[in-house]
């Protein structure tokens, strides 16, 4: 539907025009009134209307004096004016500003359809034109900033910024998650709201989207309002970066790059945000992890499910991610690493328990869907539902758990002055039953279980180089000599003989 404004003095005759014929039937609408040409301007502004229906004789400024000012900023708009009277002049100064409809008043109700006919068909032409033009334009400033990006265009990019009129760039840089849409129908759901109001201007190099963004306003430096925009328009799950606003159109190829870094390490952030230089990791990794032991991990993940601590088996995977994180493993690396402990643990629940084969078949068939997980939260959520969804399988009864609960408590503080009835205070059980409980499960008593423990840890320490001082302190001895006598005890020789004769 085109819009129509009428411009004349007299309000009856304004009115009159209105209800003459039923614009909507020829396509058009009437849409506002002014009653003289410089009301016309201001309202002109706010309208945008198509066509213009212009009285010649009004008070102040002529109808042609309007039109000419209307031309001045618009080629595309119809007119049609009217006059009370042949005249010549009128008529010759309307076609020099390309007006085709002139009337007479009265206004003959045929005549005036017969201009609305004519001036659709135009009016359809020009709207097809100018979509044509627009396209063509969009795809030379794609292709300008394609080239640009790639090579040298420098003399292209001078005409482009002289175009845009910006003062200031940034690049933003999405990247779809799934592929429902092709990078055309990307592009083309977001172009109207970065075109209007001339936000930015969309352009696709393989396998992203990109935007140049008008840095002038502020709305395009609001991340969280530009993240919403673009999950709004595009519908889908992305990940975006951005680089920071930079004023010379030349530096556009070394801040795309800048972006490209940043949405490559995009597996490392949280969903939901647009990537920045100093956007801060998921997962916060501290020098610590590095005493983190990467091929113990599945032992430690199986004695986490046999005692059935959820807690643990989390704090287990997420020390497995942080020490990868720390050692700088990739993307990639990360994901076989998580699917190879996964598998070798579910293979190893599957010898120790027999009875649900089927249970730990169905997912291992899912542990190659961590290499989909498209950030570290989602692998390790991923992660920690399979191991939860394998837990509820375990049928341990309650002796079994709390006895391996005491293990796992001595393995973790063996350094420590652990004692039985500290544990018994942890466990809130009776000191005595858990004893009890202990040695007919282990076969060892408590503190005899303890004393191996420390002996098996003292003598890692020992071929390390450490002074036997030191490996006392480290085991959980209280002092040197006691530690002497237990060594003895159980190894049949001193500290100093084992280390001499068993290191390489």
């Amino acid at each position: 539907m085109f819009k129509v404004m009428i411009v004349y003095d007299e309000p009856s005759t304004r009115q009159g025009l209105e209800t003459i014929i039923s614009w909507k039937d020829f396509g058009f609408e009437v849409v506002g009134f002014a009653e003289n040409g410089n009301e016309a301007i201001d309202k002109y502004q706010s309208l945008t209307p198509n066509l213009m229906i212009v009285d010649m004789k009004m008070h102040g400024m002529s109808g042609i004096e309007l039109i000419e000012k209307i031309r001045e900023v618009d080629s595309y708009i119809e007119f049609i004016v009217l006059s009370g009277y042949a005249d010549f002049e009128f008529a010759r100064k309307a076609i020099k500003y390309n007006v085709k409809g002139y009337l007479l008043k009265p206004v003959d109700e045929d005549e005036l359809i017969s201009f609305l006919h004519e001036i659709k068909l135009r009016l359809k032409e020009k709207f097809e034109f100018s979509k044509i033009k627009a396209k063509i334009n969009e795809e030379n400033k794609e292709q300008i900033i394609q080239t640009a990006l790639s090579g040298n265009c420098k003399v292209e990019l001078k005409e482009l910024y002289h175009h845009l009129e910006w003062s200031t760039f940034r690049i933003l840089l999405i990247e779809v998650v799934n592929n429902r849409f092709s990078l055309n129908e990307i592009k083309k759901q977001l172009q109207d709201y970065f075109i209007e109001s001339n936000k930015g201007f969309v352009f696709t190099i393989n396998p992203h989207v990109g935007i140049l963004l008008n840095a002038d306003l502020r709305v395009n430096n609001n991340l969280i309002h530009l993240y919403k925009a673009v999950h709004k328009n595009i519908q889908t799950k992305f990940i975006a970066s951005i680089s920071q606003p930079f004023k010379e159109i030349e530096d556009l190829k070394t801040h795309f790059k800048i972006a490209l870094d940043i949405i490559k390490e995009q597996f490392y952030y949280e969903d939901g945000i647009i990537l920045k230089t100093d956007s801060k990791p998921a997962i916060k990794v501290e020098e610590d992890v590095m005493q983190f032991q990467l091929s113990k991990a599945v032992n430690q993940l199986a004695f986490a499910m046999e005692v059935g601590d959820q807690q643990v088996i989390e704090r287990i995977c997420m020390d497995v991610c942080k020490y990868m994180i720390y050692k700088n493993f990739s993307e990639r690396s990360i994901k076989e690493k998580y699917i190879q402990i996964v598998t070798l643990l579910l293979k190893k629940l599957m010898y120790d328990h027999e009875d649900i084969h089927l249970a730990i078949s169905s997912i291992l068939s899912r542990v190659y869907e961590i290499e989909n997980q498209s950030n570290v939260i989602d692998l390790l959520t991923y992660v920690n539902s399979l191991l939860s969804e394998m837990l509820g399988y375990i049928d341990s009864n309650e002796t079994d758990i709390l006895v391996k609960k005491m293990i796992n408590l001595i393995e973790q503080n063996y350094h420590n002055n652990i004692k039985l009835e500290n544990l018994s205070k942890v466990l809130n059980y009776n000191r005595a039953y858990l004893g009890k409980l202990f040695k007919d499960y282990t076969g060892e008593y408590f503190n005899t279980y303890l004393d191996k423990i420390r002996i098996e840890k003292a003598k890692e320490l020992l071929l390390q180089g450490l002074k036997v001082y030191q490996v006392a302190e480290r085991s959980g001895f209280s002092n040197v000599d006691y530690f002497y006598s237990k060594f003895k005890k159980y190894e049949g020789v001193s500290p100093s003989y084992y280390r001499k004769n068993n290191q390489s």
